[in-house]
């Protein structure tokens, strides 16, 4: 099955450039934003530490739906440097891991050289073409779909992971349903935005003003849960915050679905 709508892939190219950057100057605080972890102070033991704890909070999850049915293949969406396939990796055959910047993938297939049956797949479409139907037993996607600007493109990502998910396989997906108007301002985005248009280096943005390029979105259940269908699946559970954890940036609802085919 195949989206009936396609964005296109310039509509890309904006939330790219701001991804690359942050992935020059602050890749892991990019992926994950600990509080005390800005300009370069996660430790990569924790940080990898964290990807195991939430691959094993992920199969757990599943495993209480018993699911998935297989363990040929996972695929992860937005990877970043790949702290949750790299702890995914133990328990399939074949682990891929996509995201949007280059720079993330090289990073990802330097820190994970360690991971021979760890794949990283630069994917800067608004799609997940390069896949086959039905092809990963687990698509997992954390803390991603919330930064694409476009709601379009993240109904596109929805219905691709459901389109690729194997039947009897797991599909995890977190997104936040709603947001408050005070949140929706984002004014270190606008000033950022601003500022670049006038020639501002990102990296005196970032590190000297305290300004972030990166959009919180978010959609509503009812849409999430449609575009699930349209890709073939279904939601067969929903847990609020990350798997049940309650967590949240702001005020916002943030949800993990769970859905299978």
């Amino acid at each position: 099955m195949r989206c009936a709508y396609s964005p296109r892939v310039s509509e890309m190219d904006g939330p790219r450039r701001d991804w690359e950057a942050l992935g020059e100057i602050d890749p892991l605080y990019a992926i994950l934003s600990a509080p005390d972890a800005k300009h370069g102070a996660w430790d990569v033991a924790a940080f990898l530490a964290t990807g195991e704890t939430d691959a094993g909070r992920i199969m757990a999850a599943c495993g209480s739906l018993r699911l998935p049915a297989g363990r040929e293949a996972s695929l992860e969406l937005g990877c970043g440097v790949g702290r949750i396939t790299r702890a995914l990796s133990p328990s399939f055959r074949r682990c891929v891991g996509v995201d949007i910047s280059a720079a993330m993938i090289q990073r990802a297939r330097e820190m994970n050289a360690d991971r021979p049956n760890c794949e990283w797949v630069v994917n800067d479409a608004p799609d997940l073409a390069a896949f086959d139907d039905g092809e990963f037993d687990l698509v997992v996607s954390f803390i991603v779909l919330q930064h694409v600007p476009d709601r379009a493109v993240i109904s596109s990502y929805l219905r691709e992971m459901a389109r690729i998910l194997a039947p009897g396989g797991a599909l995890v997906v977190q997104m936040p349903a709603s947001m408050p108007l005070r949140q929706r301002i984002q004014w270190r985005r606008r000033a950022y935005h601003a500022l670049r248009r006038t020639g501002a280096p990102e990296r005196v943005l970032y590190e000297g003003l305290g300004l972030d390029p990166i959009r919180m979105n978010w959609l509503p259940r009812r849409d999430v849960e449609a575009a699930i269908r349209l890709g073939g699946a279904d939601v067969v559970d929903v847990q609020d915050g990350w798997l049940g954890d309650g967590s949240r940036v702001g005020r916002e609802q943030n949800l993990t679905y769970i859905a299978t085919r």
